[in-house]
Formats: structure tokens, sequence, C-alpha cells
């Protein structure tokens, strides 16, 4: 599936494009206790979602090419930027607040799919 997603960066984009609507459209909601009080439910949405985002960003950005060290400090730059605009969004959206550790959960997905990425492309062309 990697593969086809590489040879097709338009369905890359896509998908990176809706999974950062997605991050936008839960960052809207107001606080509530949707997660059923569970503490940890959150931490795992954003790992997952910023691993997503950034898995998908990263085979828009690189497509059939090599992977550049350029590629993977655009990735960082994007990826990080968004977590920062999502928690600063979040300041203005009732019962939200910023978060630090939002923010570091995001980053550890972030450098996740960056690491994961670049293993299994290590071990393709092995």
């Amino acid at each position: 599936m990697i593969k086809a997603l590489e040879k097709n960066k338009e369905i890359a984009f896509i998908l990176t494009l809706l999974t950062a609507i997605e991050i936008f459209f839960f960052s809207s909601m107001p606080g509530t206790t949707m997660t059923g009080g569970i503490p940890w439910i959150p931490t795992i949405y954003h790992f997952i979602v910023f691993f997503l985002f950034t898995f998908f960003l990263f085979i828009t950005i690189k497509g059939n090419k090599k992977i550049k060290a350029t590629y993977i400090l655009i990735i960082l730059i994007i990826a990080i930027s968004q977590s920062f605009l999502d928690e600063f969004h979040q300041f203005f959206v009732p019962l939200r607040s910023m978060s630090i550790t939002d923010i570091l959960t995001d980053s550890l997905g972030i450098f996740s799919a960056i690491i994961l990425y670049l293993y299994r492309s290590r071990k393709i062309n092995q």
C-alpha cells in the first residue's frame, strides 16, 4: 500500500489533508467528557492522528524520490507547526485549553512516523 501511495502522491496528499481537517474538527469541539471519563483516550488519539498526519505528509513530500535531509526538515516544520497551531486554536474553544502535554504527545507521534518510515525505507533498499 505504501508503494502505491508513493506512486500516487495525490492520494497521499488527500489523506494528509483529510487528517489535518480531522484534527481541526475535533479541536473545534467544546471540552466535554466525550471520552467517557477515560483519561488516556485523548493521549492515544493525539499520538495516532499526528503519526498518520506525518506519515502521509512524508509520502506526499517524498513521493518516488530518494529521502533527503531537507524533506525530513520540511516535514518536521510542517507537522510540529500543525501541533502548535492545533493547541493555539484550542485556546479559543470553550472549555478547552492549550496543553504542552498534547504537543509532546503529538511530537512523539511525529517522530515515530518519521523513524518508522526511515526504517521501512532502509529495509527495502537493503
